[in-house]
């Protein structure tokens, strides 16, 4: 996980010899090998391991996992809404780490919602577009998946500083991020079939990460659709505050 940072500038040196299909996809040529390395790994080895993970492992562990990560996810999120003016989140957000990181015994049982404090859904990436930073071209990444440069944003602050840096020896970490990777594998095994059943899965995955992505931004109401095609109108997703302000995101 730490030759990550190493990727994205080799990504950049390649993007000016790549012909871009689509807005957002300049190093689409790139890309798509890295995807079908990435999917030959899932077939053999992620994939099987998730599913054993969902049939085998009792549904309360399971369960303490995904609260464990998610906890970790609004610790990350708090700066993130703070950065947005999203002052309410970041308080609800705060309360959630508080409540299930002590009586929730670090994370694993979610206290936090029973209170309520809803769970928040922001990252840093959400925060450089509402300040107006522009996606950047899409990536796939060995081992990791899909991207955006901008959103590479949020998995390096979580490798600057984060639990990983409290475990030792390098075994813990290779477990922890093991565990994280099967868990998250196996709550996308319902989306299997849909992506079998995709003309073109690398296309699939693409526009579906890159909408997603720009629906966050605007938390649900984008002022415009995202211009994917050769043919739209530009190739910069993010707008300033003010814009944003007009769309319901938060104005700091």
């Amino acid at each position: 996980m730490r030759v990550f940072p190493l990727l994205l500038p080799l990504a950049l040196l390649l993007a000016g010899c790549a012909t871009p299909q689509n807005n957002y996809d300049p190093l689409e040529s790139v890309n798509r090998p890295i995807y079908a390395f990435n999917d030959s790994v899932d077939k053999a080895v992620l994939r099987p391991v998730a599913q054993g993970w969902s049939n085998y492992v009792p549904g309360g562990v399971q369960q303490g996992v995904r609260n464990f990560f998610g906890n970790i996810d609004d610790l990350f999120g708090i700066p993130a809404a703070l950065l947005q003016g999203k002052w309410h989140a970041a308080g609800e957000g705060t309360g959630r780490v508080v409540l299930n990181s002590t009586f929730g015994l670090a994370g694993l049982i979610d206290i936090g919602s029973d209170v309520p404090f809803k769970k928040q859904d922001e990252d840093f990436g959400q925060a450089l577009g509402y300040w107006g930073v522009p996606s950047g071209p899409y990536l796939m990444i060995p081992f990791y998946g899909p991207m955006t440069l901008r959103d590479s944003v949020d998995p390096l602050s979580r490798l600057a500083w984060g639990p990983i840096d409290y475990i030792d020896p390098l075994a813990g970490q290779i477990g922890y991020y093991s565990v994280a990777m099967v868990s998250l594998r196996a709550e996308l095994l319902p989306l299997d079939a849909t992506l079998q059943d995709a003309l073109d899965p690398y296309a699939f995955i693409r526009d579906t990460y890159l909408q997603r992505r720009w629906f966050k931004v605007y938390d649900g109401e984008p002022p415009h659709p995202l211009p994917m095609a050769l043919d739209d109108d530009g190739d910069d997703d993010a707008a300033p505050p003010s814009e944003q302000a007009t769309a319901g995101t938060a104005t700091p």
